[in-house]
């Protein structure tokens, strides 16, 4: 069963694109104060509890910052989340480990899902049914990334709930599903955000994008989960530690 989700913007949503649209161009440059809050709303032609509801938006963001009794000021554009890319760490983690508020909402789940392409990576057999989990992961209600999660059919119990899955697909796994995933192999892959994206994750057209495509292993090394991450540039940085 899908649930489609496609969400319309709200008119503080609209503005908080303008406005990150002219910090990420530089037409707003770091450190520049923002007009007030009613000369701003009336340059841009709607009310000021839009536009304070978009600069609280922004703020969450991280992409300016409100001093109190001075104005709201542009940061320096910082990723919101960093973390360690060499262990396996759920996304929500991540996020709450920067003292953050993580949530995960679910975009689409499907039953029977068939994809070859997953098959192949899966070393599974023609028209495997799949499980399509689909999930939004947010910091402080911000989006910083879309995950898609695809596990066979027959390697899971009979009951499949999506909410048993959705704050950590391993955590998931391992409790209702008794599937222990131990490593992963990952490609590392820059790619373009297309309109979909764009529209889930609140960005600019073509706003760079960091794909993490994995494909997940458990104790009898059988490959048990493929995965695909998205997460901008811009809210998202990892560390990857390389020893000699």
């Amino acid at each position: 069963m899908d649930f489609p989700i496609t969400p319309v913007p709200s008119l503080s949503e609209r503005i908080c694109r303008e406005l990150e649209g002219q910090i990420r161009s530089g037409i707003l440059k770091p450190g520049e104060r923002l007009p007030s809050e009613s000369e701003f709303a009336r340059r841009l032609g709607v009310s000021r509890n839009s536009y304070r509801e978009a600069l609280s938006l922004l703020e969450k963001s991280a992409l300016v910052v409100r001093r109190q009794g001075i104005g709201t000021f542009v940061t320096e554009s910082q990723p919101l989340i960093r973390g360690g890319i060499e262990s396996l760490r759920g996304v929500l983690h991540m996020i709450e480990s920067q003292r953050l508020e993580a949530r995960s909402n679910i975009i689409a789940f499907q039953k029977g899902y068939f994809d070859r392409t997953t098959e192949a990576k899966l070393d599974l057999e023609p028209g495997t049914p799949l499980v399509y989990l689909e999930t939004l992961k947010s910091a402080n209600d911000w989006p910083v990334a879309v995950c898609v999660d695809l596990v066979p059919e027959p390697y899971l119990d009979e009951r499949i709930d999506p909410n048993d899955l959705n704050a950590s697909i391993f955590d998931g796994l391992q409790e209702y599903h008794r599937i222990n995933i131990r490593f992963a192999e990952c490609d590392i892959i820059p790619m373009v955000a297309d309109a979909e994206l764009v529209d889930k994750l609140r960005m600019e057209p073509k706003t760079p994008v960091l794909l993490l495509s994995q494909v997940h292993f458990d104790e009898a090394n059988r490959k048990v989960l493929y995965s695909k991450s998205y997460f901008p540039f811009d809210r998202f940085t990892f560390k990857l530690i390389r020893r000699r």
